[in-house]
């Protein structure tokens, strides 16, 4: 299904239009937005969820929301487009939060279906806001149940969205995860083992676990072939088994590289259907073969359930992963006028064809120079 994701004028995006499905990358310099436009997601779904200003807060406060490079009066826009319909809202900000109400637009099949303006709010009920797609009357032609209809996908992929960067390995290696029965996994990752243990003992998520076993069998195959769980009053841990042993080995004495794999996995499978979640940096602790192997299994899990997979890297090894998908990366770069644009966009595909891109990458990746 994929999306569409137009951001201008926040923090230090200035414009991107992006439209992605399947796995994608996106790269650039250091501090060129690509964390950024992954956690404006986020921001979305939790502007939808608690209010803007709770997501204002969750996402580091008022301060530089709007991007220093730009005049002061330029609005800043947040619109997202899953399936055929467009939430779009252009809020402002100042020292001391949102300005209420925030102009607001619902449009399905490009035809708008229901807005709000600040000329045309008549309550106060966005001091705590809740969003035309919660509140909004529908015009005579959506009727309520045709607009739930094309609401509930739309909601469900937001609502699940989850921007993965700094997982608590740490934690997860010392203490464990709390037991639970969330199926999905929290975006540190520190209810891992519950959750891992819940898709275990559930016929219908069981194959949520075996698609996470049966790829860390491939992505390490040397000391990798099993793994069980142990429970200690309210916590749930694993040990791992080794192919041709019956000794476990302990999860704390488990490599960061390892854990971070199995993270991965489960944030892949942790999306629903149709869903969308971000991934910052995979690369960070992992071998080679093992990145080559999780990216496989990535494209196999987005396209038998329809994901969209973002992921923020600065490894050669994951571009060169995609030597032969060029409208799979996505560059970045604010030393340049237009700063994101497709890779295919900017240079010739003909021309890639000569090239890795691990090898083009910081040299040859100059939105600039189109061809």
């Amino acid at each position: 299904m994929g999306f569409h994701l137009q951001i201008k004028n926040y923090r230090v995006i200035r414009s991107v239009d992006l439209e992605a499905d399947g796995v994608c990358v996106l790269v650039g310099p250091n501090g060129s937005g690509k964390s950024t436009l992954l956690s404006a997601i986020e921001f979305l779904r939790n502007a939808f969820d608690r209010g803007f200003n709770a997501a204002l807060n969750f996402s580091g406060g008022p301060w530089g929301f709007t991007n220093i490079s730009n005049p002061k009066d330029m609005p800043t826009t947040f619109a997202l487009k899953i399936s055929d319909l467009q939430w779009e809202i252009i809020p402002t900000v100042t020292s001391n939060g949102a300005v209420y109400p925030i102009p607001e637009e619902l449009k399905y099949h490009n035809c708008v279906m229901s807005y709000l303006s600040e000329d045309s709010a008549d309550d106060n009920e966005f001091s705590t806001p809740q969003s035309l797609l919660l509140r909004r009357k529908y015009d005579s032609h959506s009727g309520d149940g045709v607009f739930e209809n094309i609401k509930i996908p739309f909601v469900r992929v937001l609502r699940h969205y989850q921007h993965y960067s700094n997982y608590h390995l740490w934690t997860l290696r010392k203490s464990g995860s709390l037991a639970g029965n969330e199926i999905s996994l929290q975006y540190g990752g520190q209810n891992a083992f519950s959750v891992l243990r819940n898709w275990h003992s559930s016929k219908p998520l069981r194959e949520r676990y075996d698609f996470v076993i049966e790829t860390l069998k491939e992505a390490f195959p040397i000391f990798f072939d099993d793994l069980d769980f142990e429970s200690a009053g309210q916590t749930v841990s694993v040990r791992i088994y080794p192919p041709d042993s019956d000794i476990p080995v302990p999860v704390y004495f488990i490599s960061n590289g390892f854990l971070t794999a199995l993270l991965h996995l489960m944030a892949v499978c942790s999306a629903p259907d149709g869903g969308i979640i971000g991934i910052d940096e995979p690369e960070n602790g992992l071998n080679p073969y093992a990145i080559k192997k999780i990216i496989e299994a990535f494209r196999d899990r987005a396209e038998d359930h329809n994901l969209t997979v973002l992921l923020a890297t600065h490894s050669t090894f994951i571009l060169n992963a995609f030597n032969e998908e060029p409208d799979k990366i996505f560059v970045m770069d604010q030393d340049e006028e237009e700063e994101f644009a497709r890779l295919d966009k900017i240079r010739d595909p003909e021309w890639l064809k000569y090239f890795a891109f691990g090898d083009l990458y910081g040299r040859d990746f100059a939105i600039q120079e189109k061809r």
